[in-house]
């Protein structure tokens, strides 16, 4: 009863697009917009007790996102406030932490071994490197500095993984590219134009040849990088059904914060997870928030093009916008904006 109390005083407190957020229950998927100082953290908290309160879930049925072991602590400290110690059952983790946690779970399912490494990035310098010496590349090993273009190469790589494109996907990618290139070289007289598709067309070949290097090194040595964990589970996940309805058949409630960042991999993972539902008839308790003029994390893959696509992912989702700032007067925010 004291926690209860806890949490209608909290409740209280809450405005009148928040309390619409945190009531969003067993309802379909919900958007909301929130940007910074507007209460999203609380709203998170208070909406994974509101449903532990309020339906017959237990703590182990819901699965909060977030980005950072920081933000995570941060959830999971509000939600103790409010519940007790039932927070420490409910999954608030990262993606990667989640991932992991599903590969230590289900070993069985993954092309690793209980010895499996994570690369280094000193490790993945030392391959690039490597593989440019064997392979010798003309357009990303320039001959006055080999090394050049390592850190790109390291980059590319991450960026093609984060958004979920396997060295297949990639290889159908450069194909469809050299179509294009020949239908350029036949409709098109501008030679310099020509040259210079020619030169990318190229680049991304030599890309593809280093991509597959890389790939085929990793799992020989049973090896692996930090962007392998999401996409290992977003496999294993489309590979196994049963693997996958192990999940889906345990986790009902799905929240994502800072859902403006999140890349490919990490969306189609939150789908993959939120199809039981629709698959049922029902609809996917989905629950995620963002700001699409916050999108941090461009450089590794996050789009905003996530949040103005939920939508069109799930039609029937309910927008909600919080607006209301407590960080700071709003006449700052006015000013700003």
């Amino acid at each position: 009863m004291k926690r209860e109390a806890k949490f209608l005083a909290e409740y209280r407190k809450l405005n009148p697009q928040q309390r619409q957020a945190v009531d969003h229950i067993e309802a379909g998927p919900l958007l909301l917009l929130a940007g910074p100082g507007t209460g999203k953290t609380q709203v998170l908290a208070m909406r994974i007790a509101n449903i532990l309160y309020k339906t017959d879930a237990k703590a182990e049925n819901i699965l909060a996102l977030t980005f950072t072991d920081a933000a995570a602590k941060n959830m999971r400290e509000r939600l103790l406030n409010l519940i007790g110690k039932d927070a420490y059952y409910v999954h608030i983790e990262t993606f990667h932490a989640f991932c992991r946690q599903v590969i230590a779970d289900f070993p069985e399912y993954f092309p690793l071994s209980a010895e499996s490494t994570h690369l280094s990035d000193l490790e993945k310098f030392d391959l690039i490197e490597k593989l440019l010496d064997k392979h010798k590349p003309q357009r990303l090993r320039p001959l006055n500095i080999p090394y050049l273009y390592v850190r790109d190469l390291i980059r590319a790589i991450s960026d093609l993984k984060r958004e979920n494109i396997d060295v297949l996907a990639f290889e159908e990618i450069v194909s469809a590219e050299a179509d294009q290139l020949e239908e350029l070289r036949t409709e098109s007289k501008a030679q310099g134009k020509i040259r210079d598709a020619q030169k990318e067309f190229e680049k991304h070949q030599e890309l593809l040849l280093l991509y597959k290097e890389y790939q085929n090194y990793l799992e020989q040595e049973k090896r692996f990088d930090y962007d392998d964990m999401i996409n290992f589970v977003v496999s294993a996940f489309r590979q196994h059904e049963d693997l996958l309805r192990e999940y889906q058949e345990n986790l009902h409630y799905f929240l994502v914060d800072e859902f403006q960042d999140t890349n490919s991999a990490q969306n189609a993972l939150l789908n993959l997870l939120a199809a039981y539902w629709e698959e049922q008839g029902s609809v996917a308790d989905l629950f995620v928030v963002g700001d699409p003029n916050q999108a941090i994390y461009r450089f590794q893959g996050a789009s905003v093009e996530n949040v103005l696509s939920f939508t069109r992912q799930y039609p029937d989702a309910r927008v909600l916008n919080l607006e209301q700032s407590y960080r700071c007067p709003q006449i700052y925010y006015d000013i700003a904006g």
